[in-house]
This record gives structure tokens, C-alpha cells and sequence, in this order.
């Protein structure tokens, strides 16, 4: 299971992508497997350890696989969208085209995860290094995204 994850990898835009992409450049698409599905399983056992989350996975897919987790195991959904009897109204200035998400300590604080901690400066110089300071900071900051329109709804 941990090489089909680490296959994935080459599409991440965080450390883990980076990790990959630098040796399958070198030495081939096989061996940056098997080194990405080694570091998984030690980032892993360090969550595990440490009790902490990912720091630096990408809050949209976090937000949706954390909240499929709480429905199953909970049962209870969040309640969102306005009362009954009231027309929802955007309160944004493009008319409700964006959405805002959640920055990746706000979300793990309201799913009661363990609160992230500031990653130490050799780590902090280990991302400016790999060039993913502005991936990193981004991951700690509210983003507001383009929602999508579905070409099957008529207008």
C-alpha cells in the first residue's frame, strides 16, 4: 500500500513530490518508489509518535477526507448554510463565484486534531533549500478558491 501512495507522489507540490521528483531524475522512477514509500512510513511512524498531524498537506483534500472520517465514525454532519425560510445571499463581492478555505491549523483545530506545531529552523531551512517557503507559508494562510461550474445545470 505504501508503494501505491508513494507512485502518487510525483503530483504532490510539497516536500514529499520534491523528494520524489529529485531521484527519479537521477536514478529512475522505481528506486524514487521505494525511497518515497520508506520516508511515508517514517513520516508515519513519527505522527504516530509524536501524535501529530501532517504538516504540510494540502488543506482542500484534508478538509473533505476529514469530514468523511467524522461522518463515519460519528454519524453527525456540520451544519452549514442559512436557516430555513431565508435566501442564502453571498456576502462577497463577486457574487458568490469563490470560496474560502480553512488554513491547515484552523482546520486540524476544528476537526480536534492536536494543534501544529512551528517547525524547527533546520526544518524551516530544509523547505527555503528545496524552494517550498512560499508552498509552506501558503499551508499556513485562509485561501479563497474559483468554484467550478457544472456544465450539465442548465442557467
Amino acid at each position: 500500500m505504501l508503494i501505491q501512495a508513494a507512485q502518487q507522489a510525483d503530483r504532490h507540490p510539497g516536500p514529499l513530490g520534491v523528494f520524489f521528483r529529485r531521484p527519479a531524475h537521477k536514478k529512475g522512477r522505481n528506486v524514487a518508489v521505494v525511497a518515497t514509500a520508506r520516508k511515508l512510513a517514517t513520516i508515519g511512524w513519527h505522527m504516530l509518535q509524536n501524535n501529530q498531524p501532517y504538516w504540510y498537506a494540502l488543506p482542500r483534500p484534508t478538509q473533505t477526507k476529514l469530514a468523511r472520517l467524522r461522518v463515519r465514525a460519528t454519524g453527525q454532519k456540520r451544519k452549514s448554510g442559512c436557516p430555513k425560510r431565508h435566501k442564502a445571499t453571498s456576502n462577497s463581492p463577486d457574487g458568490g463565484r469563490t470560496r474560502s478555505l480553512k488554513a491547515l491549523p484552523q482546520l486540524y483545530q476544528a476537526e480536534g486534531l492536536p494543534p501544529m506545531q512551528v517547525p524547527k529552523p533546520v526544518e524551516q531551512r530544509a523547505m527555503a533549500a528545496m524552494g517550498l517557503a512560499e508552498f509552506v507559508s501558503a499551508l499556513g494562510k485562509p485561501q479563497v478558491i474559483q468554484r467550478t461550474t457544472n456544465s450539465h445545470k442548465k442557467q
